[in-house]
């Protein structure tokens, strides 16, 4: 039964977000849902990536940042994403799964991303919506949805699969 409400309780969580993300495209602030009447949705804060030569070099000389905790989306083996959230902020649970990274896993994964990847990844920092530095991004996708919640808690959506065929 826990589970069952733990599953739940994460479901409606991301419901709020996919109906606010709605609401903001359609810029309004409730939405009514036939059964249920009209739904008041939170106001999030937004924050973004910004590429980032300092963050790129960071990942191309393997460097492992000890005041970050790391976590990865897509294979286990040759990452979609990497990601460094400085230990001030909490990553929201989700698709992310967190690792020990050592300088050697970060050196396979770099050079696995680099070669395997349609379009050569980079780095880029992750800022809130005032312009701080929340974390450090790696990826050949370029974009995200980053969201600030209450409690310097964060949800970072996991980029699609990059193009397959081959970097530099």
């Amino acid at each position: 039964m826990t589970g069952s409400k733990s599953y739940l309780r994460k479901f409606m969580q991301w419901l709020m977000i996919f109906l606010s993300l709605t609401a903001m495209t359609l810029n309004v602030n409730a939405i009514e849902i036939p059964g249920f009447g009209e739904v008041n949705l939170p106001s999030f804060k937004y924050g973004k990536l910004k590429r980032d030569r300092n963050a790129n070099r960071t990942f191309q000389t393997y460097k492992v940042l000890p005041d970050h905790i790391y976590y990865t989306s897509g294979l286990a083996n040759i990452p979609y994403a990497i990601i460094g959230i400085h230990k001030n902020y909490k990553l929201r649970p989700g698709m992310w799964r967190k690792v020990k990274l050592t300088t050697p896993m970060l050196r396979n994964w770099v050079s696995k991303m680099d070669n395997i990847y349609g379009y050569p990844p980079y780095g880029s920092i992750i800022l809130d919506d005032n312009g701080i530095q929340m974390g450090i991004w790696y990826s050949s996708k370029q974009w995200t949805t980053v969201i600030i919640e209450e409690n310097n808690e964060i949800a970072i959506l996991t980029p699609e699969p990059p193009g397959f065929g081959g970097g530099n």
